[in-house]
């Protein structure tokens, strides 16, 4: 495989969600020469664009007892306290002036009497949630990329990172790309990267997330000797539309169910929140009400693997003004068919409450960190998490930048491309596609949302079967390349979810075992890690709450 193309800048940003164009923007914004590069059209495609356009900041507006100290506390209870607390603090603290800069950057926010409109998300303790005009992700991230673009950030899209590059020193030196368009590799040489690639939601068979995410940032990152942290967290959205003739989209519950008072029944016509003691609409947190539902599936009381969403209760008067929040295809009818999916993940990257990941000049934002949100995220934080994040990683990396004075030769550059060649060599019997389908499948199955051990450590061995069947799928193209080394990052993904889920012998937030149905209180306010040891095998250990890397 040839290099096609050197390209030099001062700060690399890998991925074009929120968490990305707001890096870009920072990172421009202090003098750098900006280049993000992405797998899809940046400010699409990703789970930014697809979101449902709010995000949480204490404004104060509703509430003139809000502050950033109550959003953070609010926050650390969501997370069952084994967030990070410096990292939350930041968050939290940064949050306001998020708001600011997105107005700036021309994102339209709703507002009500020339105030900004603010809503009330379960598990908030106050109204906080501010929400853009058409409640839909894409009013964040087209405004984000045209600033950027006009700010002079250069953009490269469709182009798949293949693994990060260090100096001989050890810090970060750049990353070698595909570019399945020109068919050959691209190196780009920086003196700084930041990581906004997102989650990890297509390592399950049923999700939400846009199809780019599979675990790539973590997986970069780990092949460095980052740590990861948490994997064993990951949420579930408990309502997404279940209808074969139907695309998957989230039913947002927290508007038909939490203020519509729409009803969860299950096949015998009884209300879900009733039986789960979920009465109370500030405990219908995602992590609670998709326990609930996924019982009742579980248990038989299910109607073909998902639970009847009954609109019936809404008033007439009230409806109209939640039309567009009710998906397509299923107008005028009564009620509908949801199901829990595979929807956030709250770990990843091990960082600090800077970004900073412990390999100079490589820094992380976004979903792909872990630390925020602990065992369970609140509605609206991940975007706040995002522009937050995004952000400060940015201007950090520029000013890093800055002080490097040159990038230094890259280490085991062959080594890469070689090892990279070796994967084109497979024997044809399989297809990329059936490995990547039997992960999912098996995923959904036995680290779902109910877990045990029995079904924990036969999926430890599956993900080892699969493993061996990678090397042997067909590699005809470029596009089937990058299929497949996006296969190998989500099983490597998959085995880090796996071998935390199995250590954490508690059940807290959106990890759910049956075999050890409680949350085991202090002794098990710990978090979680996945490292690699010499021989590259992947070690799981657990590490006393910390603040810093």
């Amino acid at each position: 495989m040839d290099v096609l193309e050197v390209i030099n800048t001062d700060v690399l940003i890998i991925g074009g969600g929120g968490a990305g164009l707001c890096a870009a923007i920072s990172s421009k914004k202090e003098g750098a020469e900006v280049l993000l590069i992405s797998k899809s059209r940046p400010g699409r495609s990703n789970n930014t664009a697809i979101s449902g356009g709010s995000f949480a900041a204490s404004t104060g507006l509703w509430d003139e007892r809000d502050t950033p100290e109550q959003h953070l506390t609010d926050t650390l209870a969501a997370g069952r306290w084994i967030n990070r607390t410096k990292m939350v603090r930041t968050m939290t603290s940064g949050a306001q002036e998020q708001v600011k800069n997105l107005l700036g950057y021309g994102v339209p926010l709703q507002k009500k009497n020339d105030k900004l409109r603010i809503i009330s998300l379960p598990g908030h303790s106050t109204a906080r949630n501010v929400v853009t005009e058409n409640s839909f992700g894409t009013d964040f991230t087209l405004p984000l990329f045209n600033f950027a673009k006009n700010l002079g950030v250069n953009f490269l899209a469709g182009v798949f990172v293949v693994r990060l590059c260090r100096s001989e020193l050890g810090d970060i030196a750049g990353a070698l790309i595909i570019d399945p368009v020109r068919q050959g590799l691209i190196l780009i040489q920086s003196k700084a990267i930041v990581l906004a690639t997102g989650g990890a939601g297509q390592i399950y068979s049923q999700t939400n997330n846009a199809p780019g995410t599979t675990g790539d940032g973590c997986a970069l990152a780990y092949r460095l000797g980052v740590p990861l942290t948490d994997m064993e967290f990951v949420q579930y959205y408990p309502t997404c539309l279940l209808e074969s003739s139907l695309v998957k989209k989230m039913v947002i519950y927290e508007i038909l169910v939490y203020w519509g008072g729409a009803r969860l029944l299950n096949s015998l016509g009884e209300s879900i929140t009733q039986r789960h003691n979920l009465k109370d609409n500030s405990k219908m947190t995602r992590d609670a009400l998709t326990l609930a539902i996924a019982k009742e599936i579980k248990e038989g009381r299910g109607i073909n693997g998902g639970v009847w969403l009954d609109l019936s209760t809404i008033p007439a008067d009230k409806i109209k003004h939640f039309q567009k929040f009710i998906p397509k295809g299923i107008t005028g009818k009564d009620r509908f068919l949801v199901a829990p999916v595979a929807h956030f993940f709250m770990g990843g990257i091990l960082i600090n409450e800077r970004g900073e990941t412990g390999i100079e000049g490589l820094y992380s934002a976004g979903e792909v960190n872990g630390g925020v949100h602990g065992a369970n995220r609140l509605g609206g934080n991940a975007l706040t998490e995002a522009w937050v994040y995004g952000n400060i990683t940015g201007r950090f990396a520029a000013q890093y930048a800055r002080s490097k004075k040159k990038i230094l030769s890259i280490e085991n550059l062959q080594s890469t491309i070689k090892d990279l060649e070796s994967h084109t060599e497979g024997k044809k019997q399989l297809s990329v596609q059936e490995v990547r389908r039997e992960l999912q499948d098996l995923m959904w199955e036995k680290v779902g949302v109910i877990r045990n051990r029995e079904g924990l450590s036969g999926m430890v061995n599956d993900i080892e079967k699969l493993k061996e069947k990678l090397p042997d799928t067909e590699v005809s193209d470029y596009l089937k390349l990058i299929n497949k080394l996006e296969t190998e990052n989500m099983l490597l993904v998959g085995e880090a979810v796996v071998l935390s889920a199995l250590l954490r012998k508690e059940s807290r937030g959106a990890h759910y075992r049956e075999d050890f149905p409680d949350e085991a209180g202090e002794k098990w306010i710990i978090n979680t890690n996945i490292e690699g040891n010499k021989g590259f095998e992947m070690c799981a250990s657990t590490k006393p709450k910390k603040e810093n890397l």
